[in-house]
């Protein structure tokens, strides 16, 4: 069984159109607005956040998980609104495409990763962190991306499933990597963040992720990424059983067979 599956099954790879362009509660219109609302919610906060806190932390401000996460979210915003755009053009027309498209398949790759992982460190942002209540701009990023990115969820038809919960794993140990070139290269943090134990320049970014004690560091960084992606995949494995449960219309779209465009384009010409 695979763990880094970029597939849009219960789909099939011609019918992802329909997953992406059309929701069971509004018209695919309604749907193309929708999602452009989303983009714009991500992008203007992310720009927001990153003038509010540019100034202290310069450079720095990249070392944080939830500014990787919330680039990411913009990011797969953007893939995700051209991806409904060009699907509910194919759906107009009655068509579909042989194969899934490499812009599917890096779209799935990156709401794979951030999607269960935005509700998990937003979880731990507000259980352990020490400048609560935080700025609207940083609850924005801790806590409003994850009501938006699952009222999207919940509002559409992405087809997560357990068999891509590995890509969790990906996004922890990418980070967890980078942890471990910041005390090595001594990235530190900005003075507005120092700790009392260390200079500043080899301040952790989080006291948990600390590698001046490295066995302990890595016994949590490790367990993280294993115990995190099946915990986490199989929470929105759970929740989109769910979803799709109240999507009675989703099986006939389904049974009903999109037109591949180069054999349109055969039909037209006979």
């Amino acid at each position: 069984m695979t763990f880094f599956a970029l597939d849009v099954a219960p789909w099939e790879s011609s019918d992802w159109p329909k997953a992406y362009a059309t929701s069971p509660y509004m018209s695919t219109n309604s749907w193309l607005c929708f999602r452009f609302l989303v983009l714009l919610f991500f992008v203007l906060h992310f720009i927001a956040n990153m003038l509010y806190y540019w100034n202290e932390e310069h450079w720095l401000y990249w070392i944080y998980l939830s500014r990787w996460t919330i680039a990411c979210e913009v990011v797969q915003e953007c893939i995700y609104f051209v991806l409904a755009f060009w699907g509910s053009v194919l759906l107009e027309n009655g068509l579909g495409t042989a194969t899934l498209p490499v812009l599917v398949k890096i779209h799935m790759a990156l709401i794979c990763m951030v999607l269960p992982t935005c509700l998990l460190t937003s979880g731990l942002y507000w259980a352990f962190s020490p400048f609560l209540p935080p700025p609207y701009v940083s609850a924005a990023v801790h806590g409003g991306d994850v009501i938006v990115f699952n009222l999207s969820f919940f509002l559409g038809r992405f087809p997560y499933a357990f068999s891509k919960c590995g890509w969790i794993s990906v996004w922890a140990g990418s980070y967890a990597i980078f942890s471990v070139f910041h005390f090595l290269l001594k990235i530190g943090t900005d003075d507005t963040a120092p700790c009392a134990e260390y200079p500043l320049n080899e301040c952790p970014v989080y006291a948990e992720i600390d590698w001046h004690h490295p066995q302990k560091t890595a016994l949590i960084a490790f367990g993280g990424a294993i115990v995190a992606a099946p915990l986490m995949g199989g929470l929105y494995t759970g929740l989109t059983m769910l979803r799709d449960c109240c999507d009675n219309s989703a099986k006939m779209m389904r049974e009903a067979t999109l037109l591949p465009q180069e054999e349109n384009v055969k039909l037209e010409s006979d």
